[in-house]
């Protein structure tokens, strides 16, 4: 049967799910700290969506595609942050503020520079 482009993607991204939920478990066993599994997943979950995003490639005319890699790109890495942030909050407790800049930052950078690329593919406008 004629399989879209988009099933594919989901079929790697369920597959991919499994084998994450399952390495955070097994390393949160390993080590003794079960919180450890929720900042694993937003790890491993959001490095894959953000090779996704860059896997993927934009459609004719600026389709579909060229928005999901934007999505993928920046909520994969704002998924790789948030777990980042909580493992570094759990091993420096006390710096909220530290964190929270980081975040606003990554999200200020991240929408700079997606609407700069789209910016510089229309060209100068007269």
């Amino acid at each position: 049967m004629g399989q879209t482009r988009s099933s594919s993607y989901e079929g790697l991204t369920f597959g991919f799910m499994i084998v994450a939920f399952a390495v955070s478990i097994l390393v949160a066993w390993m080590m003794e700290d079960w919180w450890l599994v929720i900042p694993l997943m937003l790890i491993l979950a959001g490095g894959w969506w953000t090779i996704l995003g860059f896997m993927m490639r934009p459609g004719p005319l600026g389709g579909r595609s060229g928005g999901a890699v934007s999505y993928f790109v920046f909520w994969g890495g704002t998924l790789v942050l948030l777990g980042a942030i909580w493992f570094l909050s759990d091993a420096y407790p006390g710096n909220a503020v530290v964190w929270i800049v980081l975040l606003l930052i990554w999200v200020g950078a991240m929408a700079f520079g997606l609407s700069y690329g789209r910016l510089r593919k229309q060209g100068p406008q007269s």
